[in-house]
């Protein structure tokens, strides 16, 4: 699981001896920067990755059909 990381926010938010707040959170979660861009040469890291995932997990399926199809023919 990824953190998340939290910055204070510059619009003054303050509490007002236990009452509730009059602002939202102080604390507001840093949103990482989406980049369409490529960076450097080479292929997005993320997208092989992905493509790594699926094709293990296509290799799966195809082996366990193959194995479950080679259980039954041999009973």
């Amino acid at each position: 699981m990824k953190a998340i990381n939290l910055q204070p926010a510059s619009d003054g938010a303050t509490m007002d001896h236990g009452k509730r707040l009059k602002q939202r959170s102080s604390l507001r979660p840093v949103e990482p920067e989406l980049t369409l861009a490529p960076r450097g040469n080479g292929p997005d890291p993320r997208l092989v990755e992905l493509a790594r995932l699926l094709a293990r997990r296509a290799a799966r399926k195809v082996f366990e059909a193959q194995m479950k199809e080679r259980r039954t023919t041999r009973s």
